[in-house]
């Protein structure tokens, strides 16, 4: 019984950090009208001079805390996972807390990329901003790209657990996950890309990664 109030306070701890996550993403996201691509590769935006500094600082310090409880969200779902298959469990659990140290890892680099390009134009142009991130852009990527996918492993382990029987919620528990969530988020953009510029699509993932501690709550009760 004490491992199960554990799990279940992990598991709600795990709901909370996806939608403060998600609160971290609105910080950094939410550009506004007009907003147009810029650099080399893309990877600059144009709305990031006219946001505060004091939304990056407080950006990251919620993806800090989200994150980490995500990882508490992942350790539940994964042991209990492991009450019936260890190797499935465990490896949720491997991959999940890996996921979710890249995820503060990414969030970070996002944010300050945009502090580097606001300090760049202070004093000088696009081109010695688009300069500075593209070579930090190409060195961080494959880091960040390993980031990412590590995300999707348990994204694809929990979706095994719940078709095989090693989490007891019901089946259509395989669509609350990050991958599903994007999608709805890419398509909205899709369809309006002027009303879904920003929402929903930058909050998705986060919000899918939430859904693992809703899940892990479900086969608990």
């Amino acid at each position: 019984m004490k491992g199960v109030n554990m799990y279940l306070v992990f598991s709600i701890l795990g709901l909370i950090g996806g939608l403060l996550c998600c609160v971290g993403d609105v910080l950094f996201d939410l550009k506004g009208k007009g907003n147009e691509k810029l650099g080399t590769s893309k990877n600059i935006d144009s709305n990031w001079v006219k946001m505060a500094d004091w939304r990056f600082g407080l950006s990251i310090a919620f993806a800090l805390v989200g994150d980490a409880m995500v990882g508490l969200g992942f350790y539940s779902i994964g042991m209990q996972i492991a009450e019936t298959h260890s190797l499935l469990g465990y490896l949720t659990i491997g991959f999940g807390y890996f996921g979710s140290m890249a995820g503060i890892f990414i969030h970070s680099f996002v944010c300050i990329q945009a502090l580097i390009y606001k300090g760049a134009l202070i004093n000088g142009r696009l081109q010695i901003a688009d300069d500075i991130l593209e070579k930090l852009y190409k060195q961080i990527m494959p880091t960040f790209a390993t980031g990412y996918i590590s995300l999707l492993v348990p994204t694809v382990l929990v979706i095994i657990a719940i078709l095989n029987g090693a989490l007891d919620v019901p089946k259509i528990c395989v669509i609350l996950n990050p991958i599903v969530f994007l999608i709805i988020g890419i398509t909205c953009r899709k369809i309006d890309p002027v009303k879904f510029q920003d929402l929903p699509g930058i909050i998705m993932p986060s919000f899918g990664l939430s859904m693992f501690g809703l899940i892990g709550i479900l086969n608990l009760i």
